[in-house]
């Protein structure tokens, strides 16, 4: 039999998380799992229970929570044999749309029950993990909000993107991708591994995660009368044919700068000083998914 352990964060999403244990115990098939489930007590305890895991030998950690939560569980098992598996409670859930994971949580369980392994990329950012996404335009400033917000949730999210929008400024920066330079001014700047930020908010279409590319989506100056196409094109994964797009992709990137930038790593809010270095880490996570 598999050991399997089942790493919850409490604080994830809007969703009350009393009967996830029960819900856990009766999805997951008890014939082909020793099932182990634990509940992280801060910031950063999620990696360090993954990281326990690959030492007791489990097959299987699985993140239940948001991006968050799923970025910290796979630093633990970035470079092991140890598979991370997914059960989405968060706010976005990216990584888990991306990779066709139920948002259902009473299937995602079931899922892992006839599952395959599949091995995908992540990213470092100055040495940082990442496994989705990466920015540092509109969707950084939203992220950092969004952490300062009294409530979480899609309905909080929503709320900010459409009190912000118009007042967030474009950005200049200049990038060396891959040796070549590149001056962007830029209203939404994100460096993908992944499709999409969550809530089906794509951002860059044509994201690989096997692909060993970083896709950088750039998204300029645009009047604020289209402001409103351009969230309807993102939400329908249309945003590659607005005229106020842009998009190339690189495998190791230079952020030349010189100033205190707000940017985000899956979610969560960064402060970065200093020049960025974006880096590609092929096939560096195993992950559980649909067969």
């Amino acid at each position: 039999m598999k050991k399997i352990r089942f790493i919850v964060n409490p604080k994830s999403g809007a969703t009350k998380k009393d009967n996830f244990s029960k819900w856990i115990s009766t999805s997951i098939d008890h014939n082909k799992f020793i099932v182990d489930i634990v509940f992280t007590k801060e910031p950063g305890h999620a990696s360090q229970l993954a990281k326990e895991a690959v030492d007791e030998a489990f097959d299987i950690v699985v993140a239940v929570g948001g991006d968050g939560s799923v970025n910290e569980t796979a630093q633990g098992l970035m470079n092991s044999s140890v598979a991370l598996g997914i059960v989405p409670t968060g706010s976005g859930n990216g990584m888990a749309r991306h990779l066709n994971i139920p948002m259902n949580f009473i299937k995602a369980v079931e899922l892992i029950n006839d599952h395959r392994i599949m091995s995908i990329d992540t990213m470092l950012v100055n040495e940082k993990f990442c496994i989705g996404t990466f920015g540092i335009g509109f969707d950084a400033h939203i992220a950092h909000l969004f952490a300062q917000a009294g409530t979480r949730g899609y309905s909080t999210y929503v709320k900010l993107v459409l009190t912000e929008f118009s007042k967030y400024k474009s950005v200049n920066f200049k990038i060396i991708a891959d040796q070549m330079e590149i001056y962007i001014s830029s209203f939404l700047l994100t460096f993908a591994n992944s499709s999409q930020f969550g809530n089906n908010a794509v951002i860059a279409p044509f994201a690989d995660v096997r692909d060993g590319l970083i896709d950088i989506s750039i998204i300029r100056k645009f009047p604020f009368l289209t402001s409103f196409n351009l969230i309807y094109k993102m939400m329908n994964n249309k945003i590659h044919l607005s005229k106020y797009f842009d998009r190339f992709v690189a495998s190791e990137i230079i952020i030349l700068n010189d100033e205190i930038v707000k940017g985000h790593i899956d979610g969560d809010p960064i402060i970065l000083e200093g020049n960025i270095k974006v880096k590609m880490n092929p096939l560096s996570l195993n992950v559980v998914v649909s067969k």
